[in-house]
């Protein structure tokens, strides 16, 4: 009898977690697109996917960057090769929501920046109406902290 009551305790405690934590990433799960990233110019692209299943992926680009005069990705100038590197990011892995908190954590998988790979980074997060925003402590260009702001694609 204790092994069987054991056991539903265990199911009801993971049940209970699992919900709570469905609730928190079902809050913000969606498409975004990139409303402001100082560090991207005027009117960057980007797109953060935050999937209900807690993995995201971010990509971020300078509308500004220049096309490889050789065609081709691996060919590029030191010239071309420096803006692209300055001019993007991309990034992905599984996030988690603290709402007690107000924080996400971004726990990094892979990043076109590879000093991230592996890292978990915890952002202060505001959510308003179709805005989703952080704050980035140690951003990859290096330099002040910054605010990113995100808006729910429709």
């Amino acid at each position: 009898m204790k092994a069987i009551l054991g056991i539903g305790v265990a199911f009801l405690l993971a049940t209970a977690s699992g919900s709570a934590f469905a609730q928190s990433v079902k809050s913000v799960a969606g498409t975004y697109t990139i409303a402001s990233q100082p560090a991207f110019g005027d009117n960057p692209r980007g797109r953060l996917i935050l999937g209900t299943d807690g993995r995201f992926v971010l990509m971020l680009a300078r509308t500004t960057l220049p096309k490889f005069a050789a065609g081709a990705r691996d060919k590029g100038t030191a010239e071309e090769n420096k803006a692209v590197v300055a001019g993007s990011i991309a990034n992905f892995g599984t996030y988690t929501i603290d709402a007690k908190d107000k924080t996400i954590t971004l726990n990094i998988e892979a990043s076109t920046y590879p000093n991230w790979d592996g890292s978990s980074q915890k952002r202060p997060l505001k959510v308003e109406g179709d805005l989703l925003s952080y704050t980035v402590g140690t951003p990859s260009g290096g330099g002040a902290p910054l605010n990113v702001t995100w808006k729910r694609m429709k």
